[in-house]
């Protein structure tokens, strides 16, 4: 059995728990306990679950129990806790009441307020961590988390490739260098890549030849720049070779430069996030339901940022781009994470119309456009 004992209460927000535990384990490194408090609701969410995933605290250090009770019942609260930790003795009794309900809150208290070999701490949102018993203390705790814990307190598991065709230098200047003056021909490779002859091929093969293709193949295409020559041209444009194209290296061209971009700014130029926690070209689960996500990182306050990345939003169709980006931005965050996510649209247009500017101040989506970028 093991001398100390965390007691911590589960609630929708499973971040607070995570730090704690993280912050206490660092500070002390002993061989604990760790008693989650639960409800029926949360464990149907998986929340503890959640937690310990995200902590992944080694198994000969820690044991974990969870224990349900009633939300709104302070007397039943008081009973599990009394039928669960009377019967062992602990040399430390750490009690956590940042989470749960309010009457889950004051239900702990008062069961652990005045026993001996306890402390009582709580955290109020954003500030920072106070010992309430026995002592009144403040500490400066706060554990950074990583990308993955984060993601894994809140039951998302997922994959991304940080791996850019080109690098921060490049894409710095490649917009100036090749692309504005490039833009219709980058239509042109936008149909090629949607045409259902490049897709097929590109499943069976890794790369193209594009100089020994029919001329056929692109005149199929419904634009009239996307020809042989023009094609060809515009991949050397960018430094590739037309007689070995990656799928990788049509993609850059039709948008993948800016998420790039984006990605290598983030890692490069904001003092507030280790690189170690930035991913590109992310695919989240959660259930059975994915999400592709462009760019997201962590800061070192813990705070989620969420970048949808469009490098143009242009005319009509531009406006329909932006106005679904907005939106899926919107459903994803609230479907997916916790309260304090940051949402991002990058885009090298201008943004100056009120309609999607006013849409994106209500879903609380920060615009970073050309302007600005």
């Amino acid at each position: 059995m093991k001398d100390t004992i965390l007691v911590n209460l589960v609630s929708d927000q499973t971040i607070p728990n995570v730090q704690f535990v993280k912050w206490y384990f660092n500070q002390n490194h002993l061989p604990m306990k760790i008693f989650l408090l639960s409800t029926k609701e949360m464990e149907n969410k998986q929340k503890s679950e959640c937690i310990k995933s995200a902590l992944a605290l080694p198994e000969s250090f820690v044991e974990w129990e969870t224990i349900l009770t009633d939300e709104n019942d302070i007397s039943k609260t008081k009973n599990v806790l009394k039928e669960n930790l009377d019967k062992q003795k602990y040399k430390n009794i750490i009690v956590n009441i940042t989470g749960g309900t309010k009457l889950m809150s004051l239900a702990v208290f008062d069961f652990f307020n005045g026993k001996p070999n306890t402390k009582i701490f709580y955290q109020p949102i954003g500030k920072e961590l106070q010992e309430i018993f026995p002592e009144q203390k403040r500490f400066d705790m706060f554990e950074i988390l990583s990308l993955e814990e984060y993601l894994k307190a809140h039951g998302i598991s997922y994959k991304f490739s940080n791996e850019c065709v080109k690098d921060w230098n490049y894409n710095k200047s490649v917009y100036d260098l090749v692309i504005e003056k490039n833009r219709e021909l980058i239509k042109g490779m936008l149909h090629l890549q949607n045409n259902s002859y490049f897709k097929n091929v590109f499943k069976r093969k890794d790369f193209l030849d594009f100089t020994q293709l029919d001329d056929s193949k692109f005149t199929e295409i419904e634009s009239q720049t996307a020809t042989k020559e023009n094609m060809c041209n515009l991949l050397k444009s960018f430094g590739f070779n037309p007689e070995k194209i990656e799928l990788k290296h049509i993609r850059y061209i039709t948008g993948g430069w800016f998420e790039e971009f984006v990605y290598q700014k983030v890692c490069n130029e904001y003092q507030n996030v280790d690189e170690k926690n930035v991913a590109l070209n992310v695919t989240i689960q959660k259930g059975n339901d994915k999400n592709e996500l462009d760019v997201i990182y962590l800061d070192k306050d813990n705070k989620l940022h969420v970048i949808e990345c469009k490098s143009f939003v242009d005319g009509n169709e531009g406006n329909k781009v932006l106005n679904d980006a907005l939106y899926k931005l919107q459903a994803i965050i609230k479907s997916k994470f916790g309260l304090f996510v940051k949402q991002h649209l990058y885009t090298k247009s201008i943004i100056d119309k009120e309609t999607p500017l006013n849409r994106a101040s209500e879903f609380g989506i920060d615009i970073k456009d050309g302007n600005a970028i």
